[in-house]
């Protein structure tokens, strides 16, 4: 990875989504990992630190809350942030109780996606600076 690019990695189970969230983030600088399952999201993200997780809330009939958790766990900066087709209030609120900064609905806070990711890794640098 080059030093000034951020990382991301995206989890997402449908193709056409990934290839899209791909071609939008690396559009903007980004080095993109992609992944489909939750094993391999939990195997990504515990292998190495990236600037910013994009979660789908379900991964077939698997929700990721608890992979989100171990995440966290492992990196509690890292900015963890839902991109969902699953909008019903409970369920963000899990999400965002348990371990997301942010929670964006599918397709339509399609246009915050860039944004919030770039707002959220500046807010964790700040924030892990201020740490030391």
């Amino acid at each position: 990875m080059s030093p000034n690019k951020r990382s991301i990695l995206c989890v997402e189970d449908d193709k056409d989504n990934s290839d899209l969230l791909t071609y939008l983030f690396e559009s903007e600088g980004f080095e993109v990992t992609t992944c489909g399952t939750v094993e391999e999201c939990l195997y990504q993200a515990l292998q190495r630190n990236f600037d910013a997780i994009i979660l789908d809330n379900r991964l077939g009939h698997t929700t990721t809350v608890g992979a989100c958790q171990e995440i966290r766990k492992n990196d509690p900066h890292v900015p963890i942030i839902y991109y969902s087709g699953e909008s019903r209030p409970a369920e963000i609120e899990k999400a965002l109780s348990e371990c997301a900064v942010a929670y964006l609905v599918k397709p339509d806070d399609f246009e915050k996606l860039v944004p919030t990711i770039i707002k959220l890794i500046q807010e964790a640098s700040v924030q892990v600076e201020n740490s030391f």
